[in-house]
């Protein structure tokens, strides 16, 4: 669940499109026509500049394991990627990534409260500083409870929000939006439309 980096050089690699958008991992979802939409195979092809540092500081602030986690997910097209068009902070760029997870989301209070207990730690070794969980709990979205969560990104200075969402009885879909701290209450609007937008096949 590590929160996506995308820099300016990645905004300008590829073609991508916004508007309704048929995903790959079965649903469909309308995406902001501020944004960019880029399909798992375009994902792909970019994958290197996960493990490239020259020139960001930013990407270099991530630990090597994590972006190389990253790269091979992107590599083997396991995530497809939205972004803003324009940067408001540097060179990182708000963006929300898609994946598709094996295995139920939580769904008990007893698993979720278990969940909730445990991530602060869990994101705080994996980003190797400590990282504050500002929301955890269940919510009711397109007609069913998802996870919710919102945490401190893996870049100083920006945040993380995330859905889990019930795919069907073998995976959840997760949807990942890493924002700038001081666009959060735009991305929030944002990306409870897309999520209220999403219709599952």
């Amino acid at each position: 669940m590590a929160a996506i980096l995308l820099l300016s050089t990645l905004a300008a690699a590829v073609d991508a499109r916004a508007g309704e958008f048929e995903s790959g991992f079965g649903f469909d979802i309308s995406v902001p026509d501020t944004w960019l939409v880029l399909t798992r195979n375009e994902a792909a092809a970019k994958a290197e500049i996960f493990l490239d540092e020259a020139g960001s500081s930013e990407l270099a602030a991530i630990p090597l394991a994590v972006r190389r986690k990253v790269y091979e997910r992107i590599r083997a097209g396991e995530l497809e990627i939205f972004y803003r068009r324009e940067s408001s902070s540097g060179s990182f760029i708000d963006n929300v990534n898609v994946l598709v997870q094996p295995g139920p989301r939580p769904s008990t209070p007893e698993d979720v409260a278990q969940i909730c207990a445990m991530l602060p730690g869990e994101f705080s070794r994996v980003f190797g500083r400590p990282i504050s969980m500002d929301v955890c709990e269940i919510r009711e979205r397109i007609r069913q409870r998802a996870l919710y969560l919102q945490f401190d990104g893996a870049i100083r200075g920006t945040t993380t929000l995330q859905y889990q969402i019930h795919r069907d009885e073998r995976a959840t879909l997760i949807l990942t939006a890493t924002v700038s701290t001081e666009g959060l209450p735009r991305m929030m609007s944002e990306f409870e439309a897309m999520i209220a937008s999403i219709r599952l096949h």
